[in-house]
């Protein structure tokens, strides 16, 4: 069992995330339990997440910032787990400038079906470094912020109801208020007022869209603290709707069932698109898509556009394949080419470039529709 890293290199008042792994080596593992160390006076837990092929969280876990001790279980029933991978992400707030460690205990455990597998031999240890902030003054207090509902500044959410908490790092006067600001811009003036007290509030984003949340603290002698800030994005709406097209929705057996899908997102934007065919399960699909080697029967094509927050629109169509010599009543000359793809390869590339204008994006999609009829009417006057 090991952590990501051998040494950490952090600012005071900082976060730091450190993950913990595991390395089966020809095991079967189906529980495990890791348990670390660190130094009290340099670190404390300020959250924990599984992260890889354990996804259940076991009983009897808890981290103890007083003593500087974690203990973190977790299993799978997915079947046993013989690659390497992660179990869990913990994220620790730089309390003061010094040196500590984190360490795997041998408390540690790695189970396969009852049995303890687990290499004491083998067990992970980091340095964490911590320096003092740049900015930070002698006498006055530090701030320290984070997020239970939007926990990664980078990262989009479909919640509108903003959790916050923050911690004072030493300063030698107590804090007798906060002031703050929440919005989308971020360089207005702090005005709302709290008690010194305070050390978490709840917000509500009106609308979604990026915001910013600052904070300063003022001390009772009347030093200011520099003002801690966070990004919180947020995303409720799911995607557009999605813009689909089929190449043919009549075809014989052996030929390839054609899809051009795409859509947009106006505030974090799609990430992926997933495709089931019938009772399948989604899978994820790029456009254009090309279904072939379809038996014959009725099958029905379901898209899923997913933006950043996980917000997802839906969209579907239907196929029918024939058994080879059905007479389908096709155009003189019809033949099923490389330019669909070409085609919709143009489209791909016309989304990418104008994702922020719907109209437009309908336009480009009913437009290739349209080239689609044009090539055959070509091809029907030709013959």
């Amino acid at each position: 069992m090991s952590l990501d890293q051998s040494s950490y290199e952090v600012t005071r008042g900082e976060l730091v995330e450190v993950t913990v792994g595991v390395d089966p080596q020809g095991e079967s593992l189906d529980t495990v339990r890791a348990v670390l160390t660190f130094d009290p006076n340099v670190v404390s837990v300020q959250s924990i997440r599984l992260s890889g092929g354990f996804d259940r969280v076991a009983p009897g876990n808890y981290y103890d910032n007083a003593t500087g001790r974690l203990s973190w279980g977790a299993f799978t029933l997915e079947g046993p787990v013989s690659a390497p991978t992660q179990i869990l992400t913990v994220t620790f707030l730089a309390l003061s400038a010094g040196e500590g460690n984190i360490q795997v205990s041998s408390d540690s455990r790695a189970i396969s079906n009852g049995e303890e597998k687990i290499n004491i031999a083998q067990l992970g240890e980091a340095t964490m470094n911590v320096d003092e902030a740049p900015e930070a003054q002698p006498g006055i207090a530090l701030l320290a912020l984070v997020s239970e509902s939007h926990p990664e500044e980078e990262s989009w959410y479909a919640n509108k109801s903003v959790e916050l908490s923050w911690t004072q790092l030493e300063g030698d006067s107590p804090i007798g208020a906060y002031y703050y600001s929440f919005g989308l811009e971020s360089d207005v003036e702090l005005l709302a007022y709290l008690e010194g007290s305070t050390t978490a509030l709840a917000l509500e984003a009106p609308a979604d869209g990026l915001y910013y949340f600052r904070l300063k603290g003022a001390q009772e002698d009347g030093a200011e603290t520099t003002i801690a800030q966070r990004m919180i994005r947020v995303d409720t709406t799911a995607p557009n709707a999605i813009e689909l097209s089929v190449q043919d929705d009549k075809i014989l057996e052996g030929e390839s069932a054609w899809f051009i899908f795409a859509t947009t997102d106006e505030t974090s934007g799609v990430v992926q698109y997933q495709v089931a065919i019938s009772e399948s399960e989604f899978q994820v699909q790029t456009s254009p898509l090309e279904m072939e080697d379809l038996p014959p029967g009725t099958y029905f094509f379901r898209v899923a556009a997913l933006d950043r927050a996980g917000n997802t629109v839906t969209g579907g169509a239907s196929v029918r394949v024939y058994p080879q010599g059905t007479d389908l009543s096709r155009p003189e000359g019809y033949e099923q080419t490389g330019e669909v793809q070409a085609i919709a390869a143009s489209l791909q590339e016309a989304v990418s470039e104008i994702s922020s204008n719907r109209t437009l994006l309908i336009t480009v999609v009913l437009g290739v529709i349209a080239l689609f009829g044009i090539i055959y009417a070509m091809r029907k006057r030709k013959n």
